[in-house]
């Protein structure tokens, strides 16, 4: 069987398809990963076989700045809520679809180019990648969305989230021939059910599995065991696709006497990681709230842009047995990573989707969550900011319920089926005679 995935980006779109990619090959089917040339790369830094489509040009990748750091508060649970929506806020929505929209029209063409002459019968698209969808309505097989950690299945492409698809995407879609209508046929959900929002979409729930960023070829190679988890904060050479720039590691000075609240310290050093996507780093609040836990002998191990030009610490996964809290603005690989790892989590959101993994994990118990926003709306000076995010930190750190719920998502992250049973169940979409 041939089996076609797409993603329009790398990081965190590429790396929850990665699994089930190699589960498939290793079932003997065939794969390919049809993206934008400069993701190539990337796709073959995990041993599978990518297809450049062209280029996007940046402007049509550039996200709209009303939801880079959107204002004011949004409903509860809004994705399941929409007519809770403002005018306003269905304005934002509208331009991050519209913003899909105008990345699956530049990749539309060299997608469905090669997808007609390799002939799968199944594509396989992360949430985001509407292109998918349109190759497989044009060549009539079966459509597979591969979400990637968010606590709902956001349907950006319909206007108002439930109505009938955008105008440029219904376009689009005629374009090849396909149905307008035409949706997803099963979503693959990482998403643990106690975090997941209800959906009427059909959703299996497959467990996160990590990747280190490499190949299994190389990783034997150089001796690595992908599966193991290393020493907490022991520095590697590896890329974590999920974190943009440089990881690292900086350990406080520690007097040995004081815990993190201001008692006596636990045997053993207490730790704390922070991750951030971002290129810029965390914002200044969440800096000085981690200044002030390594006061108070905290050692904070930092990963990807939170490193700041330190020297690597290694893939979140790997980091994060041993810490006691992970401190990072609410992406689904974060999130997931954390749940698998047990660890609670302080999520600063300055997006949308990252706010709502925020308050579904608050929700679970299993961590805390603030806005970006409220760092700015009340305008304090960045030490005083910082400060009521290290009150934060240390209850995660002193009260047990926030780890007993962590430790509760971890034991329903770890009873989600595997890659395995995904392969049985995306097969059987192309028929019983595959």
């Amino acid at each position: 069987m041939r089996v076609l995935f797409t993603t329009w980006a790398s990081g965190a779109h590429l790396v929850p398809m990665v699994p089930l990619a190699r589960a498939l090959l290793g079932a003997g089917h065939q794969v390919r990963v049809a993206v934008p040339s400069e993701c190539a790369a990337a796709v073959a830094r995990t041993g599978l076989v990518p297809v450049q489509i062209g280029a996007l040009p940046l402007a049509v990748v550039r996200g709209p700045d009303v939801a880079r750091r959107p204002r004011g508060i949004w409903p509860t649970e809004w994705p399941v809520r929409p007519a809770a929506l403002t005018p306003e806020q269905h304005g934002v929505l509208r331009a991050c679809g519209d913003r899909q929209v105008r990345i699956a029209e530049a990749m539309a063409q060299g997608l469905v180019a090669f997808a007609r002459c390799w002939q799968p019968e199944l594509v396989v698209h992360d949430a985001g990648a509407y292109a998918g969808t349109v190759a497989a309505g044009a060549l009539g097989v079966p459509a597979v969305g591969q979400l990637w950690g968010s606590a709902a299945v956001l349907r950006l492409d319909r206007q108002r989230l439930e109505g009938p698809p955008l105008p440029g995407y219904a376009r689009l879609m005629r374009r090849y021939g396909a149905d307008p209508a035409r949706e997803p046929d099963l979503w693959l959900d990482p998403c643990p059910p106690s975090l997941a929002l209800p959906s009427r979409a059909r959703r299996l729930p497959v467990r996160f599995v990590p990747y280190d960023g490499t190949s299994p070829y190389e990783a034997r190679r150089a001796g690595a065991h992908p599966a193991r988890h290393e020493h907490p904060g022991r520095p590697g050479r590896h890329e974590h696709l999920g974190h943009s720039g440089h990881s690292g590691r900086h350990t406080a000075a520690s007097n040995g006497r004081r815990g993190p609240g201001g008692g006596p310290r636990r045997s053993g050093p207490v730790r704390v990681c922070a991750a951030w996507d971002d290129a810029g780093g965390p914002p200044d609040a969440v800096r000085a709230a981690l200044w002030a836990a390594e006061a108070r002998g905290v050692e904070v191990v930092r990963v990807g842009s939170a490193a700041e030009g330190r020297p690597p610490a290694g893939p979140l996964h790997r980091v994060l047995p041993g810490c006691r809290v992970l401190v990072h603005q609410g992406g689904g690989t974060a999130v997931l990573a954390a749940a698998m790892a047990g660890v609670p989590q302080l999520v600063v959101a300055p997006r949308l989707e990252h706010q709502l993994n925020g308050a579904r994990l608050a929700r679970a118990g299993a961590g805390m969550y603030l806005p970006a926003d409220a760092l700015d709306a009340a305008r304090p000076g960045a030490r005083a900011a910082g400060a009521r995010l290290a009150l934060d930190l240390f209850a995660l750190l002193e009260q047990p319920s926030y780890a007993a719920a962590a430790h509760a998502l971890r034991r329903e992250a770890l009873a989600m089926p595997g890659p395995d049973k995904a392969v049985r169940a995306v097969t059987r979409l192309a028929g019983p005679a595959v």
